[in-house]
Parts: C-alpha cells; sequence; structure tokens
C-alpha cells in the first residue's frame, strides 16, 4: 500500500514538474493540493475538538452523576454530542490517515533520482539532510505551534498536564528524526505544519462564530 502511495506521489510530482520545473516548489505545491483534499476531515476534526471543549462541564457532569453506571454515562455523552453535532472519532481518523500519506511520501521524496545534487536556498542537496541545524529547528518550531493551535482545549489540569508532555515528547522527537530527514522531506513536513496552523486558525475562528450564533439562536428562542 505503501509503495503505491510512493508511487502516485512521484507521478504527481513529475507531472506538477512538467507544468513548474523546480521540484522543492513543486513539493509545496503537492502539500497544498494534498491540504485541500484533506481539507473537509480537518474541518470535522478541528470543529469537533473546538465544540468538545466548550462542552466538557457537561461531560463531567455526565460522568460524575453516572459514575456507577458507565453505560448509562456513555448513552448520555453520546447525546450529548449528537446535540451538538461532533463525532470524537473523527479526531483520530485524520492522524490515522495521515500516517500511509506520510510514509508513502517520504518514500517518493527518497527514492526520487531527480533529487540527488539538486540545491536549494542555502541547501547543496535535497535528497540528504541539511548539512546546518536551521531546517531541525524551524521543524520543532513549526510542530510545537501546529501541536498547540490544534490541541484540543481543556480546563481539566490533569488532562492539560498530559496533553502538555504529549506535546513535548512528540516534538523532541520530531527533532531527533529530524536531523536524518532528507531536506525535501523536511520542506514537505514545514509546508505542511504551516498551512494546518493557518488553516487551524481561519477554521476555529469559522466555527466559534457558527458557535457563538447557534447558542444566540436558542436563547433568543
Amino acid at each position: 500500500m505503501v509503495q503505491s502511495i510512493s508511487n502516485f506521489f512521484t507521478m504527481i510530482l513529475n507531472w506538477l514538474y512538467s507544468v513548474v520545473p523546480n521540484y522543492p516548489v513543486d513539493i509545496i505545491i503537492m502539500t497544498i493540493l494534498l491540504k485541500l483534499i484533506l481539507e473537509p476531515l480537518t474541518y470535522a476534526q478541528l470543529r469537533t475538538s473546538f465544540v468538545i471543549s466548550r462542552i466538557q462541564g457537561e461531560l463531567q457532569e455526565i460522568a460524575k452523576k453516572y459514575k456507577n453506571d458507565p453505560q448509562q454515562a456513555a448513552q448520555e455523552q453520546s447525546k450529548l454530542y449528537k446535540e451538538h453535532g461532533v463525532n470524537p472519532l473523527i479526531g483520530c481518523l485524520l492522524p490515522l490517515l495521515q500516517i500511509p500519506i506520510f510514509f508513502g511520501l517520504y518514500g517518493s521524496l527518497v527514492q526520487n533520482p531527480n533529487f540527488k545534487g539538486l540545491p536549494f536556498l542555502w541547501v547543496p542537496d535535497i535528497s540528504k539532510p541539511d548539512p546546518t541545524w536551521i531546517t531541525v529547528i524551524a521543524m520543532v518550531l513549526v510542530t510545537y505551534f501546529q501541536f498547540k493551535f490544534t490541541s484540543q482545549a481543556t480546563n481539566d489540569p490533569a488532562m492539560q498536564r498530559q496533553q502538555n508532555m504529549m506535546m513535548w515528547v512528540f516534538v523532541i522527537m520530531i527533532g531527533w528524526i529530524a536531523r536524518s530527514f532528507p531536506f525535501g522531506v523536511a520542506l514537505y513536513w514545514m509546508a505542511f505544519s504551516l498551512i494546518s496552523i493557518l488553516e487551524s486558525f481561519v477554521i476555529r475562528k469559522m466555527v466559534e462564530r457558527q458557535y457563538a450564533e447557534k447558542n444566540a439562536a436558542a436563547v433568543q428562542k
């Protein structure tokens, strides 16, 4: 499956190169196209995250009220999710989908013979890791901000601590792995993360406005 995805991305990159003969720029264009395809799932995930953060108090009340009846608690929570039009499972779908996409694209970028010895900006060969630490630092920063912008807000201190710990573990792990990333892969990662940050900001503002309008309409009734 991963090899099929790699072949698909190689085909797309070669086609883009016939239109825009610059592979690093083509990687960025392909990343934008990929984000557009994933947009419906991204919107659903961010909307779910935002709404759940707003109804967390109600979820905690249900858990407390039915602490001796987990089945009833699950039914009440499911009912609350349905009232607000969200499905918490959607938050798992997008990351799971991104895993084969990333490895497929990684294979495409690493195996592409056209990248050998191709310079871009300060990097002499995009098929090899950046000889400076600039790319590693940039990847760590964009990953940190992407996690901050897309993570689910919570009023629960214990959950917040857990999220922060997961964030730092993930960021440090990315920093460690990024040392060996070919620059072409790092370029994809940074472009994907930067677009995700902007996307998250825009979608959160849209959902926040929609949520406020819905609540205002409910109060007027």
